[in-house]
């Protein structure tokens, strides 16, 4: 999701653009081919309908509606399940969430918050995204990871 991020440090996405992510606004596009990371695959049951992005140490899922990128953590806070693979859903009051592919666990866009099952209160983190005009992606961090600070990393 697109906000200020002037106070956050940005990171840019190198391996997927704007245009590469699957637009879930778009009903046309349901079943046609789409980019995911470099390639052209046909929408099905078992094709991500997100994309899997590593950025400061982090897995994160991006999803595309319309103008907008949204970026959440990739674990879904249930059980671990591969964010990224669920599929978008326009909710009622015209929130959006991405269910989990596992146990259909829905989790709130803009964020991060649970709404089904009903009754939890579970929020998985959200990051403010910006695109720029050739298409690039940039996910706002608070910090840098700590692992860049230790011994086991290797630039």
């Amino acid at each position: 999701m697109s906000e200020d991020s002037d106070s956050k440090l940005l990171f840019r996405v190198d391996t997927i653009k704007f245009d590469d992510l699957y637009d879930w606004s778009v009903n046309e596009q349901k079943g046609k081919l789409h980019r995911v990371t470099g390639r052209n695959l046909r929408r099905t049951n078992s094709t991500p309908s997100g994309s899997l992005a590593h950025i400061n140490d982090e897995k994160l899922a991006l999803f595309r509606f319309g103008s907008v990128v949204y970026a959440v953590k990739e674990k879904c806070p249930h059980m671990g399940g591969p964010l990224h693979m669920g599929d978008i859903e326009v909710l009622p009051d015209l929130s959006l969430c991405v269910r989990c592919p596992w146990h259909s666990w829905c989790i709130e866009l803009s964020t991060g918050r649970v709404r089904e099952p009903r009754g939890k209160r579970i929020i998985t983190q959200v990051y403010s995204t910006k695109v720029d005009d050739d298409g690039n992606i940039s996910i706002a961090f608070d910090r840098f990871s700590e692992r860049f600070f230790s011994d086991d990393i290797k630039f």
